[in-house]
């Protein structure tokens, strides 16, 4: 009876060794793939298209119009995911090897959203009265340089901008980077 005793017990023992090992590996396998995960991706996958996002077709730019668009930025850092909606200007123009105007919207000057005006041709900055020209040149007010222009590409009739924020209050056009 003895012996009997003692196989239950070596085996009930077997059991919670095997029942705690388990669920200890499935507390610290989640945890360690969530540690790993960013460190084991290569350095090329994260930035597939160099930072560029679809905007649409070319086909719904009007020719002559400034038209306020969208796109997603989607920023990476190690574990943290963030997604921030961004607004452009984009004008398409014709002619002699169609070309695209792309802007940012945030005045160099304090950071406010330009808005445009096509009743005067013109932007402005609705908070300390910063004017912007058609192509988006400082015309009058406190902004200290030009709307920013954004790096855009057209791929199969369809045009990717890559998002760009700039310093705000200075004369230089200066990327902020991170």
């Amino acid at each position: 009876m003895s012996n009997s005793g003692s196989n239950r017990r070596r085996f009930l023992s077997f059991l919670t060794s095997v029942l705690f090992t388990l669920l200890g590996l499935s507390v610290i396998v989640p945890a360690l793939a969530y540690a790993w995960s960013p460190l084991r991706r290569k350095r090329g996958e994260k930035d597939l298209d160099g930072g560029f996002v679809d905007v649409g077709s070319l086909t719904d730019l009007p020719i002559g119009e400034w038209r306020l668009l969208t796109l997603e930025v989607v920023r990476e850092d190690g574990w943290e995911k963030t997604r921030n909606r961004r607004a452009l200007w984009v004008c398409r123009q014709a002619g002699a090897g169609e070309s695209i105007t792309v802007l940012s919207p945030i005045c160099p000057h304090l950071g406010c959203p330009i808005n445009w005006h096509p009743d005067r041709s013109q932007f402005s900055c609705p908070c300390h009265g910063g004017i912007f020209d058609t192509a988006g040149r400082h015309v009058s007010g406190p902004p200290p340089r030009a709307m920013d222009a954004l790096d855009y590409e057209v791929r199969a009739d369809r045009l990717w901008v890559r998002w760009q924020d700039f310093k705000i209050g200075v004369a230089d056009r200066v990327p902020v980077t991170g």
